[in-house]
């Protein structure tokens, strides 16, 4: 009996392990939770139905291989007033570099994916896309 309970204990703390390993990486909730605190309009879209002047901004700092990936992805839009947020939630912390990462020339350029980096734009498995500093603040503290 003993050995029963001691194989469902370990199975038990295991599965919850797991559970917490999987779901650790995930900034998404964090992210939403924060926006809506601020105010924000808070709806999860797909890159198809956004509207124009966003899918314009989103073609200024991503290239077409990049868009094409992120009409994969989960798109959290954040809006408040005229101001918005775009949050590109990727699989993993992994996906988000390889979703920043694009061939130019043969070789693997990692400037957009450095760039986001060094400005806070990538919180776990979230890329954001704003014109607006407060929008990033809220983002970099989730």
């Amino acid at each position: 009996m003993k050995q029963i309970l001691k194989r469902i204990l370990i199975i038990a703390t295991v599965a919850v392990m797991l559970f917490t390993f999987v779901s650790c990486g995930d900034k998404s909730g964090a992210v939403k939770t924060a926006f809506e605190n601020e105010g924000y309009e808070v709806t999860s879209v797909k890159y198809d139905d956004l509207d124009k002047s966003i899918k314009g901004l989103v073609e200024s700092v991503l290239v077409e291989d990049q868009i094409n990936a992120m009409k994969s992805f989960e798109i959290i839009l954040c809006k408040k007033g005229v101001a918005s947020a775009l949050v590109i939630k990727c699989g993993s912390a992994d996906d988000v570099k390889s979703f920043l990462t694009f061939e130019k020339d043969g070789e693997q350029v990692t400037d957009l994916y450095d760039d986001a980096v060094d400005n806070g734009l990538i919180n776990g498995n979230c890329y954001i896309i704003t014109l607006v500093p407060r929008a990033i603040e809220i983002f970099k503290n989730a």
